[in-house]
């Protein structure tokens, strides 16, 4: 029987408008009925998610920045941060610039959640867009003063495909934890996407064990859900790890089982199934 509930935000637990269903509130409710217990792993920073959180009234720590930070949501502190030394900043920073590509510095709560883009980036439109909705929190530092920022839990990099997909592969190759979605839905052409980059060892997968051994549970107690390439190295660490429907056939071919999209309710598919030992409904 499982112990643990894992679930992805974007993709899995909001449908496509970005709620949380009826059905999917009264599944989770049933598994906490059920002894379960119920966390969130998300690619999401602390101020973004913390409307899920009390809406679906999530007790445990939090797994934010893909497993950058866990956050204790009982005394408000990081219980795990895993922020980028000014080395591997340094070398994030010149790696995008040398392509020609914009890197944006997103800071933990310890730097007040501040998102840094550098002055007159490449592809600024695409960067303004990003930013757009979170003005109050942007600031703009000089290109040579980037790699000095500090608390930096992910460094985000848009760009075409054909372009980006180069940078974050040499990245990838020395080291560095890199996940990407897309295309991402701006009008653009071509289409872009985005490469949330982080410090080597950085996952879901990582920020879970961490929590899951702070509850006294192993990763075989864990039931995990998700939709994205962030979730993969989760839904194959977990002791059953679930696909979305709505996830890409590589995300789905890792996965033990796959359910209904985020669409049509697919995480109470999953807790009927996996957790409560029912069939679906």
């Amino acid at each position: 029987m499982p112990r643990l509930l894992v679930l992805d935000i974007d993709g899995t637990l909001l449908d496509p408008s970005d709620i949380v269903t009826p059905v999917v509130h009264e599944a989770i409710a049933a598994a906490r009925a059920h002894g379960v217990e119920v966390a969130l792993a998300t690619g999401r920073r602390l101020r973004s998610a913390r409307r899920i959180v009390q809406e679906v009234g999530i007790r445990l720590p939090l797994v934010l920045s893909n497993g950058a930070l866990v956050w204790s949501t009982e005394l408000e502190q990081p219980m795990n941060e895993i922020a980028f030394t000014s080395e591997l900043l340094h070398g994030i920073v010149d790696g995008a610039l040398n392509a020609g590509l914009a890197p944006v510095l997103l800071l933990g709560p310890g730097g007040g959640e501040r998102v840094v883009v550098p002055e007159n980036p490449p592809q600024a439109e695409f960067v303004q867009r990003f930013v757009n909705n979170r003005i109050g929190e942007v600031c703009h530092v000089k290109w040579d003063e980037m790699g000095n920022v500090s608390d930096v839990l992910t460094v985000d990099v848009f760009g075409p495909e054909e372009e980006l997909r180069p940078l974050t592969e040499g990245f990838s190759s020395t080291g560095y934890a890199v996940f990407h979605s897309g295309p991402l839905g701006w009008e653009a052409d071509p289409p872009h996407w985005a490469a949330n980059i982080h410090m080597p060892g950085v996952s879901k997968a990582h920020g879970v064990a961490l929590l899951a051994a702070d509850l006294g549970l192993t990763m075989a107690d864990v039931v995990a859900v998700g939709d994205g390439e962030n979730d993969m190295p989760l839904l194959e660490a977990a002791g059953l790890g679930v696909a979305m429907g709505n996830a890409s056939e590589e995300v789905r071919m890792r996965a033990d089982a796959v359910v209904r999209g985020h669409d049509e309710d697919g995480v109470a598919e999953a807790i009927e199934r996996f957790v409560l030992g029912r069939e679906a409904f």
